[in-house]
């Protein structure tokens, strides 16, 4: 009896019937009813759920910087709208990337007062108009999230904030060099906007969304809410240095170094902790144990550890892995580059393999006058107006340091030059 009441309701809900596009075979009135009551089923709880965490979110609008993309935290210098979460009665944190203006919060006039910064990770905590803050029930712990399922983001529009489903394939642990914890991710199917608190169906506050090698991750709710305390405690986020100037492997770099990723150190401080461990040439490959991608991922590794503090890198050095210690110090306020010395007037002219004419520099190093169209210096990326000031470990090598150098070298060997050029330090391979 049961089964027929189902299957007259099932025709008077889906009266026409449709027929299967694929193989002919007419739709089944009780697999419909059944699909149709799980989206119901889901609709609900979106709902339910709205109306139980509205209070606890707000939308503001927030404007990117030049320069302010990186691999891990993207951004334009468009505005956006981003969704808040509201953390006190007067306070909530948005998570946006490093170098974004949080402009103001959509339906409450006049500027925003940003209380406390996370320049490494990104939170802002900024002053609200005072409400009571709805209790948040909290996803506790960081195993991976129940997967295949459904989550519900945020988002924010000029009308203010609401929450949709997205759904996650599957969840596993990724490293970020952000954290010491691991995230969470949530595959590209689960797109949302860089600080985007995610729930739980059930109401659970799971965390907010970040990117991690460009692709959407979660931190964990406990993790966010750390960093939050450290902010209202006023605690100073840290931004840790070790002196050395990194840039990304290309083909060129790789083939000399023999890495297949990390960061290579394009040159290093004189007057820093790495200027005894670390050599133009190596490749920081991970820090502590953690595996370093990109100079990206050790810059931000590095700065959110306290000055004082020693880490253990491990390099890749002609062929071998090394393990080296260096000791953090706190960034210098502004990068100095020394002045140049007055430059000698005689010149010297590498051989013809190399492709080079250098005029050596006092006390600096020496100068590329003119690279040589199809030589090996051209294939390498140097460039005229290039210093050198750096060859290996040794400092403001000469003209003849330089070919003679390179002149010793066995076949498929590679010859490091720390360049300086338009101001920014830079790594060349010259490779035979």
């Amino acid at each position: 009896m049961s089964l027929v009441v189902l299957l007259v309701l099932s025709r008077f809900r889906f009266p026409d019937a449709s027929t299967d596009a694929r193989d002919g075979a007419a739709a089944q009135p009780l697999a419909r009813l059944a699909a149709r009551a799980a989206f119901d089923d889901l609709s609900l709880a979106v709902r339910e759920l709205t109306s139980r965490v509205n209070g606890s979110l707000l939308a503001v609008r927030t404007s990117g910087q030049a320069g302010a993309a990186t691999a891990l935290s993207p951004t334009s210098r468009d505005a956006r709208l981003l969704p808040a979460l509201r953390v006190r009665d007067d306070a909530a944190v948005v998570l946006v990337p490093e170098g974004t203006v949080v402009e103001r919060i959509i339906g409450v006039p006049g500027p925003v007062t940003v209380l406390a910064r996370d320049a490494v990770r990104g939170f802002a905590l900024v002053r609200v108009p005072p409400q009571t803050a709805p209790m948040l029930s909290i996803r506790e712990g960081q195993q991976p999230l129940p997967a295949p399922g459904y989550l519900a983001v945020a988002e924010a529009t000029g009308a203010g904030t609401s929450v949709r489903p997205v759904f996650v394939g599957r969840s596993d642990g990724v490293g970020d060099p952000r954290w010491d914890t691991p995230l969470l991710t949530l595959g590209r199917g689960a797109a949302a906007d860089i600080g985007a608190p995610v729930f739980t169906l059930d109401g659970r506050f799971a965390g907010m969304v970040t990117a991690t090698d460009g692709e959407p991750a979660l931190i964990p709710a406990d993790v966010v809410l750390a960093s939050v305390d450290q902010l209202l405690r006023g605690a100073v986020t840290t931004t840790g240095d070790i002196g050395v100037a990194t840039q990304p492997l290309d083909q060129a770099l790789a083939r000399a170094t023999g890495a297949s990723f990390g960061a290579v150190v394009a040159a290093v401080d004189t007057e820093s902790p790495a200027a005894q461990t670390i050599a133009p040439g190596d490749v920081i490959t991970a820090v502590n144990g953690q595996p370093i991608r990109s100079p990206d991922a050790l810059r931000l590794r590095v700065s959110r550890t306290a000055p004082g503090t020693s880490l253990t890198l491990t390099l890749r050095r002609e062929g071998v892995f090394l393990s080296v210690p260096v000791t953090v110090r706190a960034r210098p306020t502004a990068a100095t580059t020394p002045a140049p010395a007055a430059r000698a007037a005689t010149a010297t002219t590498a051989e013809r393999t190399l492709g080079l004419t250098l005029r050596g520099v006092a006390g600096t190093g020496s100068e590329v006058l003119r690279v040589q169209a199809g030589s090996i210096a051209e294939a390498c990326g140097l460039r005229a107006g290039d210093l050198v000031v750096g060859l290996g470990r040794a400092r403001t090598p000469a003209p003849d340091d330089i070919t003679a150098a390179f002149t010793k070298l066995p076949a498929g060997g590679a010859l490091f030059l720390s360049v300086e050029r338009d101001g920014e330090p830079r790594l060349v391979a010259l490779q035979r």
